[in-house]
C-alpha cells in the first residue's frame, strides 16, 4: 500500500468515521504510572519466555524498541555468519 500525505487521508476518509493513532509519547505523556518502559516491563509475563526477559537484563535496558533492535540485529547477523 503506498504511502499517501495527511491531506490525501483526510480527502479519502471524508465521508467516515476518522480514528486517531497516538503513539508512545502521548501515552507516556497522559499516564506515566502506567505506561513507561520500566512499568511494561515489570507488568509483563515472561513465564513462557524467560529467555525474552533476558535479553533486556543483557542489554541494561527497560526499553522494548532497544531490545527489539537487538534481536533484529542478532538475526541479521546470525544469518550473515551462516550464509558464509
Amino acid at each position: 500500500m503506498p504511502t499517501i500525505s495527511f491531506a490525501q487521508a483526510l480527502a479519502r476518509s471524508q465521508d467516515s468515521k476518522r480514528h486517531l493513532l497516538l503513539g508512545n509519547g502521548f501515552s507516556i505523556a497522559l499516564f506515566p504510572d502506567r505506561f513507561q518502559y520500566d512499568r511494561l516491563l515489570d507488568s509483563a509475563d515472561f513465564a513462557e519466555s524467560p529467555e525474552a526477559r533476558a535479553a533486556f537484563d543483557r542489554l541494561g535496558t527497560t526499553d522494548f524498541e532497544v531490545v527489539i533492535k537487538g534481536l533484529q540485529d542478532a538475526v541479521a547477523l546470525l544469518s550473515a555468519i551462516h550464509a558464509g
